[in-house]
Parts: C-alpha cells; structure tokens; sequence
C-alpha cells in the first residue's frame, strides 16, 4: 500500500511539473507613450504550446500608424528531481510585438485581442493608456535634403537627414515616414564602425546608418551637426505623380537647469520637426527602349563576363560570373534575359528561364550574378552580353557590353528531347560527329 500511495504522490507531482498555466494574455508597455514617437506595444500570451507560433490578430488604434513587429516565443526550461526521478518542465510566453506611432495626444484605448493557437486561445483586457506630448526647441532643427529634381521610377537617389543640436542630446529617437513608407526601396550605406552609427526605424526592421559630426551656423547660432545618408528607389508612379511626405521628427533627452556638482543636470524630452516634403516620381519611357533592359537606373555602369573555363564538350555545361558595377548602389538591380537579342545565341547556348539571383559588395556597387549555360550548338566564343540602362541626367537609354570570350566546343554527345526513345537504345555511329569539324578556338 505504501508503494501504491509513493507511485501516485511520483505521478501527481510529475502532472504538476509538466502543467502549462492556463491560457492568458496581457499587454506590456514598458515606456510612456509620446505623441509621434515610435514605441513598442507587446501582447505576452502564456500556456500556448511551444509550436507552431500563433497568428498575431489585427491591431487597430485611432489616429495611429501600427505595425507587426512579428511573434516570439521566451522559453524556460527547469529540471525537478522527485523521489530520484528526473522531471522535465517547459513554459513558454509567446511575445507580440507591434511599432506604433501615435499621431496626436490624449486618451488612448488599446483593446482587447484574442490570440489562437490550435485548440487553445487566449484574451487580453482591454486598457487605457494616456499619450503625453513632447514640447519643440530651438535648440534642436531637423531637415531631410531630398532631390531637386523628379526622380525615375527605379532610380536610387541619396537622401541627407541633417540634425542640429546646441546641447548634447540623450536617447534620441527618430521618426522617418520615409523609410517605412511602400512607395520606396530603402538602403543604406555600409557601417565602418558600428559605435558611430544610429539606428531608425523602416518598417518591420531596423536600419543602421554611419553618421558625421562637425560644427555649423544657423541664423547666427552655432550648432553641433550630424548627417547621416541613406537611399531611396521608387517602386511605382504614385497618384498624380508625386509622394506626399509627413514630416520628419526627433525627440531628445536635453538637459535643463544648472548642473550639480558632479556636473549632472536634469533632463527633459524635447522635439525638433522637418516639414512635411513631395517628391516627384516619372515613369521611364516606352519610346527607344532596349529589349536587353531590365530596369537599370543612373549614369555610370560597366559589365565584366568571366567563364569557367574555355574548352568544353557539345552539351556540357559553362558558367558564366557576370559582374556589374556602377557609382551607386545596386539593390534592386537585375539581369534581363540572356538569351536572344543582345544575349547568348538561342541555336548554340541554353540558359535556365529564371532568373539569377545577384550578390551584393560589401559597398553596394558591384553586383556579381552566376548563369550556368548549356553549350547545345558548335560555338567560337562567348558573345559579348549587353546590358541596358536609363542615364537620368541625359533622359536617354543606354546600351554597354561586355566582351566576347574564346570557347572552344569539342564534339561530344548531346542527349535533346528528340534523342529519348522508349525500348532498347539507338546505336550510333562510330566516327567523328560533325561537331568535331566545326570547333574552334578563337583568340579574345
């Protein structure tokens, strides 16, 4: 009777060391909340299983900008040894995340969500939370330094954000629409020294950019001024031409009142606009355009095509490294087909119908891509590749190519849709194939 009761004390306390806590949900907010200042929301949710990570329900907030920041799981194990027996624990709180930037102060009403996994769902409370707002200084100006100019669809294009300060700021937090914004392709420079860089906000990620500092005055007030660059790529052609562009804004901690005598003085948040911008976007022209264009915008490119090697066999593969460069930056740059017009001879190469996807520099501005191509027909070289590009400054397209490259094409057996027969195999002739009378081999 004793191992009785000492086995069903072993299993209860087993059930209560594998027990999940029932399912709950609660949302965190660790900062006070500031009028157009980007802040976290979290949903924790707790006694969902370890997988699959629950679908983050719709969050909807008036007068608002939210954004999913995605779900996460934190996960704590533990180890109970009862009666010499090892017992295992999980708990898991599932993290919801959104961004959000209120656009104007007051009572804000966050409500209550339901989050569902399989079988299991949770519901928060609903809460209220009060939106301070954050008083301007002349002590701090803001300004972004778009174009002057109309912009081409595709056409990366640098933008400046230049802020000054007199005093040195704390916990500065920025707020670009810019760069969250669908209209645009944002990138940014490589980061040299991770230490001089600052982060902002675009869209569902973080984007870090170096920055400088150096002195400068404005309307006869001296200030410390910081530039950082990033770029921008319109996507589309935006309804009546242009992107209508909020302002940009800073917050910053900056001291007020006299320092002690450890030199600390107290701080309070203030904030610095920029006013509201347009850019204008055109759309690239239909008249002239090359069929070796592929959506290639500015003014300076070249092309390189390396191969693998320089003699092959009849059907045997080659690869080709197709490098682009150019004096600005090439995310969103890619290749038109490679075969036809401008490209590799459909009668002597194959390329896959797909295609290549691109590796970016450290820089940004040299792209390599990898093309393997079928050699299916007796050849001398490797055609020279066009590449075609639109110069915005001249309003023109552009053709560059790269040079030919000697191949030589031994005879070999090439097996096409046409040589597959069912039942036994063809024989065929012994002797030279008539690939063996056309190879070559021409000097670059």
């Amino acid at each position: 009777m004793r191992t009785s009761l000492s086995l069903l004390m072993l299993v209860a306390l087993a059930a209560i060391a594998h027990a999940q806590p029932a399912p709950a949900a609660q949302w965190r907010l660790e900062d006070q909340p500031h009028a157009d200042v980007p802040f976290e929301l979290d949903l924790l949710v707790e006694g969902f299983d370890e997988a699959p990570p629950p679908a983050p329900p719709r969050l909807e907030l008036p007068s608002a900008t939210v954004t999913p920041m995605g779900v996460t799981p934190n996960t704590q194990r533990s180890i109970q040894i009862v009666n010499g027996r090892r017992v295992d624990s999980v708990r898991v709180t599932w993290v919801l995340r959104w961004r959000v930037v209120m656009h104007k102060a007051g009572a804000l009403r966050i409500p209550g969500l339901t989050v569902v996994q399989g079988s299991k769902q949770a519901t928060s409370r609903a809460g209220d939370v009060e939106v301070d707002t954050v008083p301007t200084t002349e002590d701090m100006k803001l300004e972004l330094q778009l174009p002057a100019r109309p912009v081409f669809v595709g056409e990366t294009v640098p933008v400046k954000l230049v802020w000054q300060f007199r005093a040195q700021p704390q916990d500065q937090t920025f707020s670009i629409p810019m760069l969250s914004s669908d209209a645009f392709t944002v990138s940014g420079p490589p980061v040299p020294d991770p230490r001089k860089a600052l982060t902002f906000a675009a869209g569902t990620k973080d984007l870090q950019l170096p920055y400088e500092i150096d002195d400068a005055t404005t309307g006869g007030t001296r200030f410390k001024r910081l530039t950082a660059t990033f770029y921008i790529a319109p996507r589309t052609i935006p309804a009546g031409g242009k992107v209508l562009l909020p302002p940009a804004s800073v917050v910053a901690a900056l001291a007020v009142g006299r320092p002690d005598f450890f030199g600390n003085a107290s701080t309070r948040l203030f904030r610095a606009f920029d006013v509201a911008r347009a850019l204008e976007v055109k759309a690239l022209p239909e008249t002239d355009k090359p069929a070796s264009f592929a959506g290639a915008v500015g003014e300076q490119y070249s092309i390189e095509v390396r191969t693998s090697r320089s003699v092959v066999q009849l059907g045997e593969p080659v690869e080709l490294a197709i490098t682009v460069k150019s004096d600005q930056r090439l995310d969103t740059l890619a290749l038109g087909k490679l075969d036809g017009d401008g490209g590799l001879p459909r009668d002597k190469f194959d390329v896959p119908a797909e295609r290549p996807t691109g590796e970016l520099s450290a820089d940004g501005k040299t792209k390599l891509f990898k093309v393997v191509a079928q050699v299916t027909g007796p050849a001398t070289e490797v055609p020279a590749i066009a590449f075609s590009y639109f110069d915005p400054k001249l309003a023109t397209y552009r053709t560059i190519r790269s040079e030919p490259i000697a191949l030589s094409v031994k005879g070999g057996s090439f097996v096409g849709a046409g040589d597959v027969v069912s039942g036994s195999p063809t024989k065929r002739p012994q002797g030279p194939s008539a690939a063996d009378d056309t190879s070559a081999l021409v000097n670059a």
